[in-house]
């Protein structure tokens, strides 16, 4: 049985599971961050970016643990004030806040994950308070798609590319090509079959089979919470994301 959990804060220090429920007095900016997508912004209401993204690297809870990191990669530009402060291509960090594997005292898997920083192609880190809205699986598993496998027969020529993914941080020479393929392969598929299966008012978990989505919102940073009945919970490699954000700033 595996059983993790960090705090917000430092990994490796334990939380209980009850702390990581919605607390429903969350401070109000997280708390909107979940809020419908169909109430709509206005004065009044701290302003919310959104941004798609791609989940590079295959994340389950029989294999995690606390304090692995995952990238995802934007998919479309983040603007705030007109001014492109995500560009689409942007690689998003993130890591593994806590995993339970379902076994005899535990009925269900559990995976939580928090998203730290965007980091532009040029190399720019942009702090981020976010959480995921929704998501939705691949449309067919990317190692038995034939575009991936064109896609990650280049990955040579792909590391290199102008998209800034040469600059992947702590991510192996193989996890750079696989997550090239995998962003590759996504988009490529999003045009000529128009498969990308989210959009801005997505909810839920699109083509997993009972899996929830919950966040711990207690403090920040924020956490995004997945749920599932099942042995193991794995969320794919070019699983589709909706982000919903804090609006990011950066000096100009």
């Amino acid at each position: 049985m595996v059983k993790q959990f960090a705090t917000p804060y430092y990994y490796g220090d334990p939380i209980t599971e009850a702390e990581m429920i919605i607390n429903k007095t969350t401070c109000f900016l997280l708390a909107f961050l979940s809020a419908s997508p169909l109430i709509a912004q206005s004065a009044t209401n701290p302003p919310v970016s959104k941004v798609f993204a791609v989940l590079q690297k295959t994340l389950e809870t029989r294999t995690s643990v606390v304090g692995d990191e995952f990238t995802l990669t934007t998919v479309n530009d983040v603007v705030v004030d007109k001014y492109i402060v995500i560009p689409k291509g942007s690689r998003i960090l993130g890591r593994v806040a806590g995993v339970i594997a379902k076994g005899k005292d535990e009925p269900k898997s559990v995976l939580a994950i928090r998203l730290d920083k965007a980091v532009t192609a040029s190399g720019e880190d942009i702090a981020l308070q976010a959480i995921i809205a929704a998501i939705a699986a691949p449309p067919s598993p990317l190692t038995s798609d034939a575009t991936y496998e064109m896609m990650h027969s280049n990955e040579p020529k792909m590391i290199g590319s102008a998209r800034g993914t040469a600059n992947s941080g702590t991510l192996s020479s193989s996890s750079k090509a696989n997550s090239n393929a995998a962003v590759a392969t996504a988009e490529m598929k999003g045009r000529m079959d128009d498969r990308w299966l989210l959009n801005e008012n997505s909810q839920g978990a699109a083509g997993y089979e009972d899996i929830l989505i919950s966040w711990h919102l207690a403090l920040p940073p924020p956490l995004t919470v997945f749920t599932t009945k099942a042995k193991t919970l794995k969320l794919e490699a070019g699983t589709q994301m909706l982000l919903r954000m804090a609006e990011p700033r950066v000096p100009r």
